[in-house]
């Protein structure tokens, strides 16, 4: 009787631990790891990318792919990305954030967006070369109880000026657009800003297609020329205040998503 109770009591946990909870609210002044004190680029290049959790269009993990395709650029938004594993905790194991940022010399953090397993399980990563002086990290609404979605601003600091980077992971269902609501009213907020992100919204939906009408927003990675017009993209650089000049991109393979890079200068 006494096995049978055990057995129950951690088919109970493993039930519990199992179940994704929001991972919460958070919010810091420097990122991990270091960054050149001294770079300062006469043009920032800026990209966003979901990696997948490191998986190619294959089914296959490759973290240093996708280590490979952000290593050049000077600030990226990265969205699905695996936490440090259980395995973290005997020595075992490899945070992926902290991979992509020693791969490319970026400073770094992770940004959870759900718990599982008794730990922060996935979420978003902000990589930088320039100074990040804070930056919050905001749970946004949610309709499905399991697929938890947040956006990280953060406030950086490039050729003696500040502008607030954003980075964001929409969901896929229901609830998407008020999320979409609220990451472009956060937007909204800065005159000098970027946001970047996976919305899993195309250029016809509501809210955006109304965004992309103000005069002060500019879609970055069409004005760049990289998205040969896409009516089906669902990634997004959006800047205010910055001119576009070239841009990069590379198309699924490496992830299940293209990677989008643009290169910025401050508008006069």
């Amino acid at each position: 009787m006494i096995k049978i109770i055990a057995l129950i009591v951690i088919f109970a946990i493993a039930l519990w631990a199992r179940k994704a909870t929001p991972a919460g609210n958070k919010s810091g002044k420097e990122l991990r790891g270091k960054f050149s004190e001294n770079y300062s680029p006469d043009k920032l290049r800026v990209a966003t990318y979901n990696i997948q959790t490191g998986k190619s269009d294959d089914g296959k993990r490759n973290i240093n792919a996708s280590a490979d395709v952000i290593k050049d650029v000077d600030l990226a938004g990265i969205q699905e990305v695996y936490a440090p594993s259980l395995l973290n905790l005997f020595g075992v194991g490899g945070q992926q954030s902290e991979h992509l940022s020693s791969h490319g010399g970026f400073a770094w953090i992770f940004n959870a967006t759900r718990r599982r397993w008794l730990r922060e399980h996935r979420g978003n990563a902000l990589l930088s070369k320039i100074n990040v002086v804070e930056w919050h990290t905001i749970m946004l609404p949610d309709q499905s109880g399991k697929s938890f979605r947040n956006m990280t601003v953060a406030k950086v600091e490039w050729q003696g000026r500040s502008f607030h980077f954003i980075n964001t992971h929409l969901h896929t269902k229901n609830g998407r657009e008020e999320q979409l609501d609220v990451v472009l009213r956060e937007f909204a907020k800065y005159p000098l800003a970027v946001l970047v992100g996976d919305f899993n919204s195309k250029a016809q939906t509501q809210a955006l297609a109304s965004a992309l009408k103000d005069i002060e927003i500019t879609d970055a990675i069409s004005v760049a020329g990289i998205d040969a017009n896409d009516p089906d993209r669902i990634d997004w650089i959006l800047t205010k205040g910055f001119n576009v000049h070239e841009g990069r991109t590379l198309e699924v393979g490496v992830s299940d998503h293209p990677f989008y890079e643009v290169s910025l200068s401050y508008k006069q």
